[in-house]
This record gives structure tokens, C-alpha cells and sequence, in this order.
């Protein structure tokens, strides 16, 4: 792996996968990584995932109308994953414009 913030990238994106694999979810990254890096799946329903390592506001509405675009059409449920100033995994939703934290996202069928 070529460069530093490429590095810090995909080790979070193995990092969110690995988490929603602990939750059931059947999980598969985007090859080139751009824009859509991760996607998961259930039975009954598909994430398509964009993972930001730093993330503030403008970043995530600019993202998020990326990835709302990409899940037009599709049953998928766009998200953005992030770390906070914590390390800890957080999601938004860039439809509802509304962040979960883990706790939430363990029954993530239930919120979202």
C-alpha cells in the first residue's frame, strides 16, 4: 500500500467490515474503493457504504449526496461510516441526515 492516508482508509474500512460481519451481515468491498466502498447485506436488506476516516460536515453531505445518487433505484440504503474524535465507529444517513452510534446500530434493521 502505496501511501499513508490510503493505508489509514482501508484499515478502517476492514474495520467497519468486520464489525457488520459480527452483526450477520454478509459484507463486500468495492474494488477501486470509489465512492462505494463497502456493501452489506441481510435477508432483507442491502448498505451501501462509503467509510471516512476524517470526516466534518460539509465532507459528509458531500458524500452522502454521492452515495444517495448510487442507491437511487436500488433497495440499498445508502450510509457513511466515520470514526469520532473517540475512534469509535459512528454512521450517517445522509437521507435522513441522522447519525447512529454503535450501541443503535447492533439492531440496525430496528432504526434504520
Amino acid at each position: 500500500m502505496p501511501n499513508t492516508r490510503y493505508r489509514k482508509g482501508y484499515r478502517f474500512e476492514v474495520r467497519v467490515r468486520k464489525f457488520l460481519e459480527g452483526l450477520g451481515y454478509k459484507v463486500f468491498r468495492s474494488a477501486g474503493s470509489k465512492p462505494l466502498d463497502l456493501i452489506a447485506f441481510s435477508r432483507d436488506r442491502i448498505f451501501f457504504i462509503e467509510c471516512k476516516v476524517r470526516v466534518n460536515r460539509s465532507t459528509l453531505k458531500r458524500s452522502g449526496s454521492r452515495i444517495i445518487e448510487l442507491a437511487r433505484g436500488t433497495n440499498a440504503k445508502p450510509l457513511i461510516a466515520f470514526r469520532d474524535e473517540n475512534n469509535k465507529i459512528r454512521f450517517y444517513d445522509p437521507v435522513e441526515n441522522r447519525e447512529y452510534t454503535i450501541p443503535y446500530i447492533r439492531s440496525i434493521d430496528k432504526y434504520i
